[in-house]
């Protein structure tokens, strides 16, 4: 039977908001850590690892995988694609999610659509449509033999090194690839939430606070009917400030 294991990427580095992973979204739980919660059983998904890197600094990684009783693998920080063939060798896994993790509100059942479509069409690279869920919110699944194969091969580039599946959406021609359209009220590219900024880290605890106040699950339906409520009104409150 074929192994599905759900990646997260992870590293404490990054230009504009270093440690960003580690900084709480509530309480005392940090971003990462709620994502491993909302994402340690996705069905159809056999096992859920992080991979982070050899870096001294991502020891703290290594140390909360451990806590949250989450398998790590450790290599290249610049070579990601090397990090997730290590992953799919240590996992046996045929089928890999990618997960970045800056993104807390991945949601356990987009993912699921996802490798249930991926696997019932016999798929080597499956997203949603461009444009059909708030950056964030989606899902990549690929082929390990894909990356395998893009590892391998000599003229890769180390942009498609750091990016991991983007030789695969700039070349689809070359590929099995298969994208999967969401309802129309989930068609809201314009949000993202992601978190690259202080100011972002701040919007994603507004949002989750704010479903918790309403007692809405933290689901992409919910996020976004949220979103459709608030964002008119943040908009009317930056114009006025400017």
């Amino acid at each position: 039977m074929k192994r599905t294991i759900a990646v997260i990427q992870a590293r404490m580095g990054s230009s504009r908001l270093p440690g960003k992973i580690l900084e709480p979204l509530h309480d005392d739980v940090s971003l990462l850590a709620y994502q491993c919660r909302r994402l340690r059983r996705i069905e159809g998904v056999d096992e859920l690892v992080i991979a982070t890197t050899q870096a001294r600094r991502d020891n703290v990684i290594a140390a909360l995988a451990k806590a949250e009783g989450i398998r790590v693998c450790r290599g290249s920080e610049r070579d990601v694609l090397s990090r997730f063939v290590l992953a799919a060798d240590m996992t046996l896994a045929d089928t890999l999610v990618r997960i970045t993790s800056d993104s807390p509100f991945r949601d356990p059942d987009v993912i699921a659509r996802c490798v249930a479509e991926h696997q019932a069409h016999g798929a080597e690279y499956t997203r949603p449509e461009a444009g059909h869920l708030p950056k964030g919110l989606r899902a990549e699944i690929v082929e390990t033999r894909v990356l395998r194969q893009i590892d391998g091969d000599g003229a890769t580039t180390d942009r498609e090194r750091e990016h991991v599946t983007i030789k695969v959406r700039e070349n689809p021609d070359a590929y099995r690839c298969l994208t999967l359209a969401f309802p129309e009220a989930l068609h809201h590219p314009e949000y993202d939430l992601s978190v690259d900024t202080a100011a972002e880290l701040d919007f994603v605890r507004m949002i989750h606070s704010s479903l918790e106040a309403r007692g809405w699950p933290v689901d992409t339906g919910h996020i976004c009917a949220l979103l459709a409520e608030i964002a008119p009104a943040r908009s009317a409150q930056q114009g006025s400030a400017s």
